[in-house]
């Protein structure tokens, strides 16, 4: 698990080439010709090229994507993704890292509907002179209220380019959420790898989700505002139309959860 990262690929030294993601499969014993089978569950592998506009002055995006140096080292790699809600994950995001982190001393809802709201006008104010990739990875994104982390289309869209549909895989955690064995025994065919026992899969899973359960500290902090959360989800509507496009899962319209009927 996150073992591509930047100075995995040769970022630090300036080079930004992925002849030292390839070293490091060599160092695996993953050389060609042997049937290895590496799993990277690295979260940021999706979008983050942090960095690319020092390494890259002068260009209007990034000269290549982490999807195309996958592609040129393991160009027969099977790529998983899985998608959360984007208006409940920048909340989720929000109190994760200003926890973590100390960003914040004060979280609320006021606070996150004020920060949100700016962060949107940042990213609409980049997009009026750069195009969606170029904004998307962008530097220059507040690492505090990572709002174009969930503009899913702008890096779905990368892989696509580079890997065949059939070798692509797209979870919805809601769905993963609510059926989690079923889900990873989709993974497990997708990938063409045996099934795990299933009572021992369903052990591990009732354990798993008993330590993935948000903090009473964090539920002291209430939800995010309906007017705020109907905010979000307008501005993230025509990138979720285009990702269910894509996909051609309509799933990822990610469509109103029902919370207005619950708080009325």
């Amino acid at each position: 698990k996150q073992w591509y990262q930047r100075r995995v690929r040769g970022v630090t030294s300036g080079t930004g080439q992925p002849r030292a993601f390839l070293s490091f499969l060599r160092s695996l014993g993953a050389v060609e010709g042997e049937q290895e089978v590496l799993v990277d569950g690295t979260q940021s592998l999706l979008w983050d090229l942090t960095g690319w506009e020092e390494r890259y002055p002068g260009t209007g995006a990034p000269p290549y994507t982490n999807a195309q140096l996958i592609r040129r080292v393991t160009p027969s790699a099977k790529v998983i993704i899985i998608l959360r809600d984007p208006v409940s994950r920048i909340f989720s995001d929000y109190l994760y890292f200003t926890s973590s982190y100390g960003l914040h001393v004060n979280r609320s809802a006021e606070t996150f509907d004020r920060e949100v709201r700016e962060e949107v006008g940042r990213f609409r104010g980049c997009l009026e002179v750069h195009t969606l990739s170029h904004c998307c990875h962008s530097s220059d994104n507040d690492p505090k209220m990572r709002v174009n982390l969930g503009v899913y289309v702008c890096y779905v869209r990368d892989w696509l380019e580079q890997f065949p549909r059939e070798n692509f895989l797209a979870i919805s955690l809601e769905d993963y959420s609510a059926n989690q064995q079923t889900t990873l025994n989709r993974v497990y065919q997708f990938l063409g790898v045996p099934e795990p026992d299933q009572g021992d899969l369903a052990t591990y899973l009732a354990q798993a989700r008993n330590a993935n359960k948000r903090s009473k500290k964090e539920e002291s902090k209430g939800d995010m505002w309906l007017e705020t959360e109907d905010y979000i989800r307008e501005f993230y509507a025509p990138y979720n139309s285009e990702l269910a496009g894509m996909l051609q899962d309509t799933r990822f319209l990610y469509p109103e959860k029902g919370r207005r009927e619950k708080n009325t």
